[in-house]
């Protein structure tokens, strides 16, 4: 099967059914460029995103980066109005919920991309709905790598 732009998007909007979210994006990283913004989008209720640039320590995706694992800002989070304040895409989207995995495939420790997940309305996620996230990171890198690879 050909893996191209519109086999990561349905696998996108599968997640996306999955976690009962309003919002998944992925922004795929080149080191080369230093400029790594959402390019894969599913739920988007703007074009805000687009002129966003992701930096290391800055945001939640910033923070995932950083970190090299994922994270949440929801309801659990004693500061959540607040730390959501420093994220551009929770504002830009209205979102209430949001978790940021890095795509890391099985034989490297290089984050290839970032999968953002996020909710409008809800503001926490359910303990199955990350588990069926983190199911998925493996196909979604494996995607990612394939689609980036015909560029």
């Amino acid at each position: 099967m050909a893996i191209d732009d519109t086999t990561l998007l349905t696998e996108l909007e599968r997640l996306r059914s999955l976690t009962s979210c309003d919002f998944v994006a992925i922004a795929p990283l080149q080191e080369h460029t230093g400029r790594n913004r959402w390019q894969y989008v599913i739920g988007n209720s703007n074009d805000r995103y687009q002129q966003m640039v992701i930096k290391k320590g800055q945001g939640l995706a910033g923070t995932a980066l950083r970190l090299g694992r994922w994270v949440k800002l929801d309801g659990s989070h004693p500061n959540r109005q607040q730390e959501r304040l420093h994220c551009p895409l929770m504002l830009a989207e209205q979102l209430q919920a949001a978790a940021v995995f890095p795509l890391v495939p099985n034989a490297s420790s290089q984050i290839k991309g970032l999968l953002f997940i996020g909710k409008r309305e809800q503001t926490r996620f359910e303990h199955g709905e990350l588990l069926a996230v983190q199911d998925t990171l493996n196909t979604l890198t494996s995607y990612l790598s394939a689609v980036e690879a015909k560029v």
